[in-house]
């Protein structure tokens, strides 16, 4: 039985190895995304300002709609990006649900192969004791004869 329990020990090192670089490469993913739409929303607002100070002075038709369209783009740009996000949170937390949910597996098999360990330590000492039983015995009925 503990062979089968290291056996499979091993394989869930293996897999929690893989869930954890999971995990990391999620939060990366996710961190990259979160920094990405702050820099695009910076530009946003830093774009949006100009086409105001711009339109202060006066715009012709042509530059309204360029300034106009540029700033749907940057829109339509960051609701994509909110989507991204979204989707990268629901990854990182199906990688986090994975990651744990092996490493419970992990710590059962842990525990499973202590008590193992312990039922063996417990049979040992029960051997030895009752050899040691045995000798006193043995001791005892050779000097009474």
């Amino acid at each position: 039985m503990s062979k089968a329990l290291h056996l499979l020990r091993e394989q869930l090192d293996g897999q929690e190895r893989q869930a954890a670089a999971e995990l990391g490469a999620a939060q990366l993913q996710l961190q990259q995304l979160e920094q990405q739409q702050q820099t695009l929303s910076q530009y946003q607002r830093h774009y949006s300002q100009e086409f105001q100070h711009r339109g202060q002075q006066g715009l012709s038709a042509h530059q309204f709609g360029h300034f106009q369209g540029f700033i749907d783009k940057l829109e339509l740009a960051q609701q994509q990006q909110r989507q991204g996000l979204q989707q990268a949170r629901q990854r990182l937390e199906r990688s986090r649900s994975a990651w744990m949910a092996v490493r419970a597996r992990k710590q059962a098999i842990d525990k499973l192969l202590e008590r193992d360990a312990g039922r063996k330590r417990l049979e040992t000492a029960r051997q030895e004791q009752k050899m040691l039983d045995n000798l006193a015995i043995y001791r005892f009925h050779k000097k009474s004869m």
